[in-house]
């Protein structure tokens, strides 16, 4: 899969609405709090820390333009699979992300583009703006404690374009919910047990919810997008 394509999708599935909610005279820059996976988890799972992508979106409500600013944090691991298409070389075929948008009251309403959302509508948009992803099922779900809070996962399983060579059966986990002024949305999609020796991934990407960190002053490494390649 593409890297960058999957964390596009999983941007544009959760922001982009939050601005036109409100009105004149509120502040005119609203960021949320970036959520990273500590150190010592991402390594425990085998998962690489790709950065923090930086997404803002400008609108212009009244007489004002409104900025809203986002943040994405990726990991990444490379794996062996038995597809002819790329031999014995390790691919990365595992991401994980974790997205935090804020939140912004308006009068005594508190309102957040991803807040009404379901898992499977967060999926399903995640589908539409990632061309080589197709979701076939939804297949059960497990909860997390991250955060000091109770994370509830929808899993699928689809098909994915691996680096636009091979197409792979994968899972797609998926949860959302507040964390103080912010609404995080985590994803992860990896390729299915099938296809693993060691067996199923759900077990790192457990490790890397659990290590989940947000907090005031956090501090992460905001990226470009596109820098890393997109592999």
């Amino acid at each position: 899969m593409n890297r960058r394509l999957f964390i596009g999708a999983l941007g544009a599935s959760a922001v982009g609405t939050v601005a036109g909610c409100l009105s004149a005279g509120d502040s005119r820059t609203i960021s949320a709090t970036p959520a990273r996976v500590s150190a010592d988890a991402a390594a425990t799972a085998g998962y690489e820390y790709q950065g923090t992508r930086e997404r803002v979106e400008t609108e212009r409500v009244g007489s004002e333009d409104v900025e809203v600013t986002s943040y994405v944090s990726v990991y990444d691991r490379a794996m062996e699979l038995p597809t002819a298409e790329f031999g014995e070389d390790a691919v990365k075929a595992g991401v994980f992300a974790v997205l935090a948008a804020p939140q912004v009251t308006v009068g005594d309403e508190t309102i957040n583009p991803i807040s009404d959302r379901s898992r499977r509508e967060l999926a399903n948009r995640i589908q539409r703006h990632y061309d080589g992803f197709e979701i076939d099922r939804a297949v059960g779900g497990r909860a997390i404690q991250a955060l000091g809070q109770r994370f509830s996962f929808q899993s699928y399983e689809g098909t994915a374009a691996l680096q636009g060579e091979a197409e792979i059966a994968v899972r797609l986990d998926i949860a959302q919910r507040q964390h103080e002024d912010d609404y995080d949305v985590i994803a992860a999609i990896y390729p299915v047990e099938d296809l693993l020796e060691g067996g199923s991934e759900q077990e790192r990407i457990d490790t890397l919810v659990r290590g989940l960190e947000q907090y005031d002053d956090i501090e992460v490494e905001i990226v470009e997008s596109g820098s890393d390649g997109g592999d």
